[in-house]
């Protein structure tokens, strides 16, 4: 069976459908999609945060994953996780109203590969960055050398 592809914000956070007859959907295809979920809060969650103008100085940026077959990232401020977009290197967030910082991403065709070897995993599906600090998955740490003066344990006599 198929799996649904990896979820990105430009094809989660779409504009809400016509409440009537004739009405035609908005277009959101022209805005930037670290935007597009400040006009779906807005839309349909009747929450308006005012997207931001300006940076966090200094930041290093927030890590963008796959958690649970969805491209998201983490407020550093105050937890939120929200899906984010591989495209724009932007993340803002619309629950305590941080100014942009950098989306650490892969290069678009890593995404494409991430993305395609994702779409053949049954199931629900992760993927953290190598130096993302939140990766469950640490590398080991370097073992200090030996001493050779050191007896070796396991060659002791044992009685």
């Amino acid at each position: 069976m198929a799996q649904p592809p990896v979820v990105h914000a430009e094809t989660l956070y779409l504009p809400p459908a016509p409440t009537r007859k004739g009405q035609e959907r908005e277009d959101w295809s022209q805005v930037p999609g670290a935007e597009l979920v400040y006009l779906w809060m807005a839309a349909n969650l009747g929450r308006r945060t005012p997207v931001p103008t300006d940076t966090v100085p200094g930041d290093p940026g927030t890590y963008a994953r796959v958690d649970d077959n969805r491209w998201m990232a983490d407020c550093a401020a105050c937890g939120t996780g929200l899906v984010v977009s591989t495209d724009d290197p932007r993340f803002g967030c619309t629950q305590c109203g941080r100014d942009w910082v950098p989306l650490i991403v892969p290069s678009p065709d890593e995404v494409a590969a991430i993305d395609a070897d994702l779409g053949e995993i049954e199931g629900r599906r992760f993927w953290w960055a190598e130096g993302d600090p939140r990766n469950p998955v640490q590398p080991e740490p370097e073992l200090p050398p030996v001493d050779p003066s050191w007896p070796d344990p396991s060659q002791e006599d044992m009685e």
